[in-house]
């Protein structure tokens, strides 16, 4: 196998972290929101506009990067109650929308100033995906790198 086999095993380990996010974003114990209950990231914008990206470092060292959208910072993170400014209205209108609920200022602004006044509890989405990132690891993705740069080295050495 020459390189382009290692790259295939790079490509599928890409695809699986993909798969994995996305399993993290359906998983109820993690993705629910505390303030109503419900997952409310399974079927969200974040979830259908995950994606993976293949480059390449240095000497062609793969870098495999998983790209979620930039609000997932805020879901990650535990807001205190009343902590700082309220969010801007305009960054709360396309979830609004998506939602049902209504985008009129005044509507906007009582969901702005909820969040202020609540808070709201993180969900611990980049740490459960590492987890099952480092399982995956020592299950399989290890094994199938392993697999592709054993054959190029045979075959290598069976050309001498």
């Amino acid at each position: 196998m020459s390189k382009a086999g290692v790259a295939r095993a790079v490509q599928r380990i890409a695809s699986d972290l993909v798969a994995l996010a996305s399993a993290v974003l359906e998983d109820d114990a993690v993705s629910t929101n505390a303030k109503v209950g419900r997952n409310t990231l399974s079927s969200s914008y974040l979830r259908q506009s995950l994606k993976s990206m293949v480059s390449e470092r240095g000497q062609g060292d793969p870098v495999i990067s998983t790209l979620f959208q930039h609000y997932v910072v805020y879901l990650e993170w535990s807001r205190p109650p009343k902590y700082g400014k309220q969010p801007p209205i305009g960054v709360l209108k396309d979830w609004a929308a998506s939602n049902g609920i209504p985008t009129d200022a005044h509507t906007l602004w009582a969901v702005s100033y909820a969040i202020w006044r609540d808070g709201h509890a993180g969900r611990p989405i980049f740490a459960t995906l590492d987890g099952l990132a480092d399982a995956r690891f020592d299950e399989r993705w290890a094994d199938e790198l392993f697999a592709e740069i054993t054959e190029q080295l045979d075959t290598l050495f069976s050309k001498k």
